[in-house]
C-alpha cells in the first residue's frame, strides 16, 4: 500500500508539473511571415535549412501573431514588413531580427519603450556603392546616372548620388512624392540617356508604376537597374538582389549567435548578392554585356579586394 500511495503521489507531481507548463511554452526561434507563400515562405524555409539539424523552430502569419506567442522564445525573426510592424508594435522582451525589409521601412518601426533587447536587421536594399560598381563593371561607358527620390528613399538616393559622383558620374535627380508627379520626374533625368537606378520606395517603383517607367526609360535609350529579379523579367536591364536563400543564411548565421549566448549583429545590407540581366533588352538598346554569373563573379571579386 505504502508503495501505492508513493507512486501516486510522484504521478500527482508529474502532473501538477505539467499543468504548470504555459500554454504558450514553444521553441526557441519564432518565425513571423507577412505572408505565407511566394519570396517570404522561400526565406523562412531557406532559414530551417542553414541552421542545424534537428532545431526547433515555430513559424506564424503576421495576423495570427499575440504577444502570448512571442513569449518564451529565444529570438524572433521577421520576414517582411508586416512581420516587422506587427513583432514591433507588441515589443517582445527577446532578441529581434528583421529581414526583408527596406532600410528606411527599418528606420520607421515603432522604438521599443525599453532598452536592453537586441534588435537588428537584414536590409532588402543594397549597398549604394555594390550598385555604382555594377554600372561601371556591366557599362563602363556610361557616365550618367538617373535617380528618383520618393518620400521614404531619400536617404538611399543621396547615398547613391554621392557614390556615383566619387566614381566621377554625372547624376540626374528628381523628387517624386506622388505617382501624378511620376512623369514629369522621368522626363527631368531624361533630359539625356541615363541609367536609372530603381530604389525600394513603394511611391516611386511599384507594381503600377513599374510599366511605364520601364517603357519612359527603354524611349529614351536609358536602361533601368531594378533590385529583385522580377524586373529584369519585366524589362529592367540589370537586377541587383540577394535571395532568399542568401538572406537565409545570414539570418542563421545571426539565430545561432544569438542561441550560442552572443549578440545579434547590427543592421547590416544583405552580404551575399546576385546579379540579373535581361540579354533581349541589352540586344535591343545595342550593349553587349557580360553574363549575370560573370558579372556576380567580378563583383564580388571588387568587393573581396576592397
Amino acid at each position: 500500500m505504502q508503495r501505492l500511495l508513493r507512486l501516486l503521489a510522484v504521478l500527482l507531481a508529474l502532473a501538477a508539473g505539467l499543468g504548470a507548463v504555459p500554454a504558450w511554452a514553444g521553441a526557441p526561434v519564432l518565425l513571423v511571415l507577412g505572408e505565407a507563400e511566394g519570396v517570404h515562405g522561400e526565406t523562412a524555409q531557406a532559414i530551417r535549412h542553414a541552421l542545424p539539424p534537428g532545431s526547433a523552430v515555430d513559424q506564424l502569419a503576421a495576423p495570427t501573431l499575440d504577444r502570448e506567442a512571442l513569449q518564451g522564445r529565444s529570438i524572433v525573426v521577421t520576414i517582411g514588413s508586416r512581420a516587422a510592424q506587427a513583432v514591433a508594435e507588441l515589443e517582445p522582451a527577446v532578441p529581434v531580427l528583421h529581414t526583408l525589409i527596406a532600410r528606411a521601412g527599418y528606420a520607421r518601426l515603432p522604438a521599443p519603450r525599453q532598452a536592453g533587447h537586441g534588435i537588428s536587421a537584414i536590409f532588402l536594399d543594397q549597398p549604394a556603392e555594390r550598385q555604382v560598381a555594377l554600372i561601371r563593371l556591366a557599362l563602363p561607358d556610361v557616365r550618367r546616372l538617373a535617380l528618383l527620390s520618393g518620400p521614404s528613399s531619400a536617404e538611399l538616393t543621396a547615398e547613391l548620388a554621392a557614390a556615383a559622383r566619387q566614381q566621377h558620374f554625372d547624376v540626374a535627380q528628381a523628387r517624386v512624392d506622388t505617382e501624378r508627379e511620376l512623369f514629369l520626374a522621368l522626363q527631368q533625368v531624361f533630359t539625356e540617356p541615363a541609367v536609372l537606378v530603381a530604389t525600394p520606395d513603394p511611391a516611386v517603383f511599384n507594381s503600377y508604376t513599374i510599366q511605364n517607367v520601364l517603357l519612359t526609360a527603354y524611349r529614351h535609350r536609358s536602361p533601368v537597374v531594378g533590385f529583385s529579379p522580377a524586373y529584369a523579367r519585366a524589362g529592367a536591364l540589370l537586377a541587383l538582389y540577394s535571395t532568399p536563400a542568401q538572406i537565409g543564411e545570414q539570418a542563421a548565421a545571426a539565430i545561432r549567435s544569438v542561441l550560442q549566448g552572443g549578440r545579434l549583429p547590427p543592421p547590416a545590407a544583405p552580404q551575399q548578392f546576385e546579379v540579373g540581366v535581361n540579354a533581349n533588352v541589352a540586344r535591343s538598346l545595342g550593349l553587349r554585356l557580360d553574363s549575370a554569373e560573370a558579372l556576380t563573379r567580378a563583383l564580388q571579386r571588387s568587393e573581396a579586394a576592397r
